[in-house]
């Protein structure tokens, strides 16, 4: 679609339309787009300087990559002159605008339900390479943000758009408990942190391997709405069903590397580990690789060389602490891995990259 044509899309749909009745024009993004114009950003500005992002983000909001998303958002920070883009959208957007999504989230009992919700049918909003993993330890549950695969441009703005939402959701129920215990950023510290503090509050680490949140375990029970059974039983069922519809039409090389991006760094990345999470002997699991013409150990190696890779470009986290995120008993075998697959020493490749 031509620069042109897609300014002349937005013209006429914020000249006389609400975000409600761009839903119905059958422009998925359309809604984001709004909520960009809301936050202050001129439209025309934006698709003449990303028109290929800004025809994916209204025609395939729901498969939209990071990368793509990042870059959208890195110009609205520029345009609008707010280092704390990302983190806004959430005071930008109605969660109505989420569709299916959204109501699944309002009507969600506790706070148990909302993460439960956030992990099992992120997938409806966004299909895009991104999700959330909740991660249930003694005392404390992390809610992590997950790329499965290198984020090529500093993920800040849409790492804090989603995690943001999180705490600025739970704020009005919960009130100061909404704020986590602590926050684990994978992107830099910026220089004015006054914006994440009031979502956040002030214990923020930066340059960490993974983006999540970290709450007591007693947040679980905490209550949020009076739902109606009977339409979450409904709302559910309908989220199964686009679900199901959804992973039909992923490839089965892509839900491979989803599993392998989740279990990378320990003892369930395994062909075997695999197989059971699809039901599947491992000899079934093999034939199916085959028919697929798939290279189950290289699949691996990629998702292990893509982990490593984010890791030193967009982290300080040290070389031995990354061998052993992605699978390594020891230093010294990670850069024989590394160096085969890249032709360059992990050392060199951060210092290539972070410059």
């Amino acid at each position: 679609m031509t620069k042109q044509k897609i300014i002349d899309i937005l013209v006429q749909l914020f000249s006389h339309l609400d975000s409600n009745d761009m839903k119905t024009e059958g422009l998925p993004g359309a809604w984001v787009l709004e909520s960009f114009r809301r936050g202050g950003v001129d439209l025309e500005q934006l698709s003449q300087q990303l028109p290929e992002d800004v025809d994916n983000l209204l025609y395939h909001m729901d498969t939209i990559s990071a990368d793509s998303t990042n870059r959208l958002l890195l110009s609205c920070a520029e345009i609008s002159n707010n280092p704390d883009f990302g983190l806004t959208m959430n005071e930008r957007v109605d969660i109505t605008m989420y569709g299916l999504f959204g109501y699944l989230l309002l009507n969600s009992s506790t706070v148990r339900d909302l993460l439960m919700t956030l992990e099992r049918y992120y997938y409806i909003y966004h299909a895009g390479g991104v999700s959330f993993k909740i991660v249930h330890e003694k005392d404390t549950i992390k809610i992590r943000y997950c790329f499965d695969h290198v984020i090529s441009i500093n993920s800040r703005h849409i790492t804090e758009w989603a995690l943001g939402f999180v705490a600025y959701y739970l704020k009005e129920p919960l009130g100061e408990i909404a704020k986590p215990l602590s926050t684990h950023l994978s992107h830099g510290e910026p220089q004015n942190k006054q914006k994440l503090y009031s979502i956040f509050g002030e214990r923020i680490v930066f340059n960490e391997p993974d983006n999540y949140l970290l709450y007591p375990k007693s947040i679980l029970n905490k209550p949020l709405s009076n739902v109606d059974p009977e339409l979450l039983k409904i709302l559910r069922k309908q989220a199964d069903e686009t679900l199901k519809n959804y992973l039909k039409s992923t490839t089965f090389l892509h839900k491979i590397q989803s599993l392998l991006v989740e279990r990378i760094s320990g003892e369930k990345a395994t062909a075997e580990a695999i197989a059971k999470e699809f039901n599947l002997t491992i000899s079934t699991f093999k034939r199916r690789l085959v028919q697929e013409k798939i290279n189950f150990r290289q699949v691996k190696e990629e998702v292990k060389n893509n982990r490593a890779k984010q890791l030193l470009s967009e982290t300080q986290v040290s070389i031995s602490d990354i061998a052993r995120k992605t699978g390594y008993t020891d230093q010294s075998s990670f850069t024989r891995f590394f160096i085969r697959c890249n032709k360059i020493t992990p050392k060199k490749f951060r210092k290539n990259h972070q410059q």
